[in-house]
């Protein structure tokens, strides 16, 4: 028995040291390439050297204000060559006291640095902001008529589509909206716009395609919104999603303990407090890819070098939190937006440099990176996010700065200079007077 417990000592030893000496006589693999880090994008450099040197050369930002009367401006938009800013001014309200239905008219107003501020079009009960063609037009909405005859002019007239010159020359009926249908997007060469029409159970409607010069209506594809156009013709939707936590589990028990069949089951109907689903269509093919969807609401505003960029809920929100400071408790006020980087249905992240800020993009410059808005409670900064993601301090702003907007090439920004009018302690644009600020990234 101990000659046997031998032999297979021996031969284990004589098949370990074959086996070590395989192992020493076997080359090296060759190392791995570092793995990306989990939740990274694509491949990006680790420093952006030309966009820091770039940073270093900028001059300071000013602060430019434009010529426009004392008043509430609504709606504000720039052009896309960032020459013009447009928006809404309330001109006539009726309270109701009259015996008629309480109601509001707007007028379309512009303003450039190069010329004072000027009214486009009266737009009546309408203040949906413009869209702005290639060729140098833009498009509006107007809802002047009182076609309900009900002694008013408000949201429940029809409204009608207008084309024209940005000054107001030369308007031209386009079509008649429906009611819910909101004009969100230009497309095909500037041949069609992109309606967005609302839903009649749930917040998911149609996006409608009016033929500029026709006027006929095309459906396109079933969503809430258009975010953005891309360069080949597809378009990115937003469509209203529950959360898959809210949404029915199958079996399941009727107040009596008697199960429910899957088909008698009702689905909960999308409503604007659902997350957004955001989805490429392209309309050669009808084919749908998703591009992200999350449990918390998010938008995105630009695309650009491959990726998309917008903003977010923060993966864990927190309205408020206490701490305790040598007077008692304290209610600090906590992040309510992050920086948001999509590549592709798998590949996406988010930024937030801090948790105390609420983080905006708002455009895009070329070779260099994206704008972002970092709003505190002191003040907002204009941050640059190079290639490699790395963030660069471009501006300081004021607390009363709200509303930032930026050109197609993101070189020029604009915002709200608002002032408490009304004296209640707070800064509210749609209700206190405000005036139009800019300035040129040179």
């Amino acid at each position: 028995m101990n000659g046997f417990r031998w032999m297979i000592a021996a031969t284990l030893s004589a098949s370990l040291l074959v086996v070590l000496a395989f192992a020493q006589d076997f080359p090296e693999p060759p190392p791995e390439e570092p793995k990306k880090k989990e939740g990274s994008l694509q491949p990006r450099p680790e420093d952006d050297p030309k966009t820091e040197l770039w940073v270093a050369k900028l001059g300071a930002a000013r602060a430019t204000p434009l010529s426009t009367e004392p008043g509430v401006l609504l709606h504000h938009v720039i052009s896309p060559d960032g020459e013009r800013f447009y928006y809404y001014r309330q001109v006539a309200k009726s309270d109701g006291k009259d015996g008629k239905p309480a109601s509001v008219t707007y007028a379309l107003f512009t303003v450039g640095p190069s010329k004072a501020e000027s009214k486009v079009a009266d737009t009546g009960a309408d203040s949906t902001p413009p869209l702005f063609l290639e060729d140098g037009r833009i498009l509006f909405t107007t809802r002047r008529y009182d076609l309900n005859e009900d002694g008013a002019i408000d949201e429940l007239d029809d409204a009608t589509l207008m084309v024209g010159n940005r000054d107001g020359g030369n308007l031209r009926n386009v079509a008649s909206l429906q009611p819910g249908d909101t004009p969100v997007a230009v497309w095909n060469q500037d041949r069609e716009v992109l309606v967005a029409s609302a839903g009649e159970e749930d917040a998911n409607g149609w996006i409608i395609s009016i033929n500029l010069v026709r006027g006929d209506r095309t459906r396109v594809v079933r969503g809430f919104n258009v975010e953005m156009v891309l360069d080949d013709g597809r378009i990115l939707i937003e469509r209203q999603d529950p959360p898959e936590n809210d949404k029915p589990k199958a079996p399941g028990w009727n107040r009596w303990g008697m199960v429910v069949p899957d088909e008698d089951l009702d689905e909960p109907l999308p409503s604007l407090l659902d997350p957004s689903v955001h989805i490429i269509f392209d309309p050669k093919d009808g084919s749908e890819a998703p591009l992200y969807g999350a449990s918390h609401r998010s938008r995105i505003v630009v695309n650009a070098e491959g990726s998309f960029f917008g903003h977010q809920e923060p993966s864990e929100p927190d309205d408020s939190t206490q701490r305790w400071n040598y007077w008692g408790p304290e209610t600090v006020a906590r992040q309510v937006s992050e920086v948001l980087i999509v590549d592709d249905a798998q590949h996406h992240d988010s930024r937030s440099p801090s948790a105390r800020y609420n983080y905006n993009s708002i455009g895009w410059i070329v070779d260099r990176g994206l704008l972002v808005i970092e709003q505190g409670n002191l003040g907002s900064k204009l941050l640059l996010f190079d290639h490699a993601l790395k963030t660069h301090r471009l501006a300081d702003f004021d607390l009363n700065a709200r509303g930032f907007v930026a050109s197609r090439n993101g070189l020029t920004i604009g915002w709200l200079d608002v002032e408490d009018t009304d004296k209640n302690g707070y800064l509210e644009p749609w209700k206190d007077n405000s005036r139009i600020n800019y300035t040129r990234i040179e």
